[in-house]
């Protein structure tokens, strides 16, 4: 019997990221924290740590729908964009100490969590598991 291993690749994640806004926030200093609920009624949340913000709008995207996430490799920038052709982008600041945290993190309606950062790295797993596991640097 042949065992299936799902893609998990950040890619693949990321595409599955769609959905109406419904909730969250942007933080004074810049963190967001946004709800987005997808078509089959799942709840993803995306939360920023190290990163800075920037958008192509005022204030928040509340009632908007992600319509994609892309990530650039060579910068680590994330964009998020919406329905009503607006974005924001997350780029991550550097930080080489040996206990910098995660830029982003990406929760899944699945209870699964697709990190970014830091040190340029991709971790994805349970997100009960502390010890979630380090995917290898490749283009998403």
């Amino acid at each position: 019997m042949n065992a299936v291993i799902p893609d998990i690749s950040p890619a693949t994640v990321l595409a599955r990221f769609r959905g109406q806004v419904t909730g969250g926030r942007l933080t004074r200093s810049k963190h967001i924290y946004l709800e987005v609920d997808d078509a089959n009624g799942g709840r993803w949340r995306l939360i920023s740590w190290e990163a800075d913000y920037a958008a192509t709008f005022p204030g928040f995207p509340g009632g908007n729908t992600v319509t994609a996430a892309d990530f650039d490799h060579g910068s680590g920038t994330l964009t998020v964009s919406f329905s009503d052709h607006t974005s924001f982008t997350l780029t991550p600041i550097p930080d080489d100490a040996d206990d910098a945290i995660e830029n982003w993190e990406l929760f899944t309606p699945d209870g699964m969590v697709l990190a970014y950062g830091p040190w340029s790295t991709w971790r994805f797993g349970g997100k009960d598991d502390p010890d979630y596991w380090a995917l290898p640097i490749a283009r998403p």
